[in-house]
């Protein structure tokens, strides 16, 4: 089994690790590359991976979008989402999928599946890919009321409107979202703020924050983020975000094989490894 990541630049990533203890459980030999493709010749590189004896690969930033329209086949809620995030190669066919919100979803569900049930309110920071995939794998479960803050709130309206117009949804600004806090039983922060070397910033402040909400972070570098951190010293339950990186790879990798790998033990080593 030959596995792959492409993306531009790779050297952070942990992808590689995760999957090499997914192999490990599952008793089979195989690789994970990482392919750093230049985004002047991508075309020309996808055109050249299209010849290859791979059984399937991720995608990253910047090209979840990029890739689709090389994709044989795409998985109809990656197309709703408008991103692909994993690809499926059998007998020639590249077939998209995005495990992305599934993943998160399935992380947070673990730990808080109270959150789960019709009169939650989810307040998600941020407009980008990682918010488009989150926001449909939350509108698939019970939540009642979905809103998206972001610093242009054009674009997280668009998201918004691209959703079926079955529940309550809003788009706000970062400074609404904010003031009105104390209404929301989960916040999400999809940006990159906080992410190394940008340590000190964050989207919003939690001074409204609600008793025993839970504050969310998908960025897992530092595993502390400075959003956490406030919602810690509030008392606030929170939710690390290389846990979504796991269970978006997990998803992926029983795409590829069809085994269903244990994601929890995976998590604690890579938790570890990130806290040395």
């Amino acid at each position: 089994m030959r596995f792959f990541l492409i993306g531009y630049p790779l050297g952070h990533s942990m992808s590689p690790f995760l999957h090499g203890l997914f192999l490990d459980q599952i008793g089979q030999r195989g690789t994970y590359e990482l392919k750093e493709l230049i985004p002047e010749t991508f075309n020309d590189q996808i055109r050249a991976l299209k010849q290859s004896g791979y059984s399937g690969f991720n995608i990253t930033i910047p090209y979840k979008v990029d890739i689709m329209p090389f994709l044989d086949v795409i998985d109809p809620q990656a197309k709703a989402i408008g991103a692909v995030n994993t690809v499926v190669i059998k007998d020639g066919c590249w077939t998209g999928y995005n495990t992305d919100g599934a993943g998160y979803v399935q992380s947070l569900k673990y730990h808080y599946p109270q959150l789960f049930r019709p009169s939650s309110r989810f307040l998600v920071l941020g407009a980008g890919g990682a918010s488009r995939g989150i926001v449909h794998a939350l509108n698939n479960e019970t939540c009642a009321a979905i809103t998206i803050s972001n610093r242009t709130v054009e674009k997280a309206a668009t998201i918004i409107n691209a959703l079926p117009p079955k529940k309550d949804y809003q788009a706000i600004s970062f400074s609404e979202a904010e003031a009105t806090l104390d209404q929301y039983d989960a916040i999400i922060n999809t940006t990159s703020l906080g992410m190394e070397p940008n340590v000190d910033t964050q989207a919003i402040h939690l001074n409204r924050l609600k008793q025993g909400a839970v504050v969310s972070d998908i960025v897992y570098k530092p595993f502390v983020t400075a959003l956490i951190r406030e919602a810690m010293s509030k008392g606030a339950d929170v939710h690390h975000g290389h846990e979504m990186l796991v269970y978006q790879a997990a998803l992926a990798f029983e795409l590829w094989t069809g085994y269903n790998v244990d994601a929890r033990p995976v998590i604690e080593a890579f938790e570890t490894k990130l806290k040395l």
